[in-house]
């Protein structure tokens, strides 16, 4: 049987080991006839006395883990009381006819840990119960080997060691049937997760049967204020789990994969998305988006579809969170491809069939000269040349477009040519 995980050392040697006993480390047992004897005629007797061990050991469980044990909510006392009874069992066995002859001992701390896991109760509660009974278990032994003789009594405190090595089987035993079960449980929980996000996210939330499952499984309200907020990384990183200062504001977040992505569905409650934006920007350290506001659970996959398109007005090397509400600009560009590429060859025209070098400069002209409030001279400064030659360039610019600068028209639709070759270009 394999050790607890290295994992579980702390929780295993706090809960599970008790206090050594009298005559514990006198002499490590060499398993002679004699003392073997002991072993088993004692553990014979306590075996004997294990309802007596259960309703005890029952007792001490209700007082000392009440909030698993009391009432019967988490553990009937009929399973409580069986476990400790066939656990109990399974380490005398052990010390009596030795750790390679008996294979059937395992059975009762695997089948008592999957069902702890299966209720919901914490292992540390269960390895409490466990260190009690082990205590218990001692201290029965010791009797019954108080009424043998002097010289016996010597002898079965010598052997205690078995006693030791056999609880530690059992107790581990238990830690890894309910490991176990755990994750099946959580591979169970994180499957259903993941198919609620992606018929979420696919738009199906609109089927009020979609609903009342996010509902009931996710913790989501069917109506509220919605973000979806995509992180490209891989599935393991850091960022597949939300911040905890989501947490500390109340803010509910369901987290999976989707295809490529990671997907967070989050729930604003009294919170705005700037605010969202502003807790998240410092923490994602990958490529992310983050849609605009939707109303319920019904418009999920709207929120979806937008947040694709926010990633998509990023540079795929550029690392960050893109907030769609600061780039619908942008956005409109990316969200028709055939449209924006319309756009950039109508209104830039003749500009781009002019050779790279050329075609640059009179681009980043114009990038400079909306960027300097269309002014010649600050764009200038920006590009480290005198203000004529900004002028002598834009007015090239006219040329070859066919329309003039001062028209407000053209001047937005210059803006958006540029987001549109820059988008195109990175295509």
């Amino acid at each position: 049987m394999a050790r607890i995980p290295a994992r579980l050392c702390a929780v295993h040697n706090r809960f599970a080991a008790p206090a050594h006993p009298p005559g514990y480390g006198r002499r490590m047992p060499g398993h002679p006839h004699a003392s073997r004897r002991v072993i088993r005629e004692v553990a014979a007797v306590v075996l004997t006395e294990l309802p007596s061990f259960a309703d005890r050991l029952t007792e001490r469980g209700v007082v000392e883990e009440k909030t698993f044990y009391a009432r019967g909510d988490w553990v009937a006392p009929a399973d409580m009381r069986q476990s400790f009874m066939d656990n109990a069992r399974s380490a005398l066995v052990l010390m009596t006819d030795g750790f390679e002859t008996r294979a059937d001992w395992i059975a009762a701390p695997l089948a008592t840990g999957r069902r702890r896991a299966e209720q919901g109760v914490p292992l540390e509660a269960v390895l409490h119960l466990f260190r009690l009974g082990t205590e218990l278990l001692w201290e029965m032994l010791l009797a019954a080997a108080r009424r043998r003789s002097p010289d016996e009594l010597a002898e079965f405190v010598d052997s205690v060691m078995v006693l030791w090595q056999a609880t530690d089987r059992v107790s581990t035993a238990m830690v890894e049937g309910y490991r176990s079960r755990e994750i099946q449980l959580q591979t169970r929980v994180n499957r259903r997760r993941e198919r609620l996000v992606r018929v979420l996210v696919e738009g199906r939330g609109v089927d009020p049967a979609v609903a009342a499952d996010a509902e009931a499984d996710l913790g989501l309200p069917g109506h509220g204020r919605y973000v979806v907020v995509l992180v490209v990384c891989d599935l393991t990183a850091e960022e597949m789990g939300p911040v905890p200062e989501l947490a500390a504001l109340g803010v509910r977040v369901v987290v999976a994969p989707y295809r490529d992505r990671v997907v967070w569905l989050v729930e604003l409650g009294g919170h705005t998305a700037d605010r969202l934006a502003g807790l998240l920007a410092p923490h994602l350290r990958h490529r992310a988006a983050l849609s605009g506001e939707v109303d319920g659970l019904a418009e999920i996959g709207i929120a979806y579809q937008l947040a694709e398109i926010a990633l998509h007005t990023q540079a795929p090397d550029v690392p960050g969170l893109a907030v769609l509400d600061d780039r619908l600009p942008e956005a409109l560009v990316v969200a028709s491809p055939r449209l924006a590429h319309r756009l950039a060859a109508r209104t830039l025209g003749r500009v781009l069939d002019l050779e790279d070098e050329e075609r640059q400069v009179l681009l980043d002209t114009l990038r400079a000269w909306f960027g300097a409030d269309r002014s010649p001279t600050r764009a200038g400064e920006l590009l480290y040349c005198h203000r004529n030659t900004v002028l002598n360039r834009l007015r090239k610019l006219e040329q070859l477009t066919g329309a003039s600068l001062e028209d407000d028209r053209h001047q937005l639709c210059c803006r958006l040519a540029l987001l549109a070759h820059d988008h195109l270009r990175r295509e």
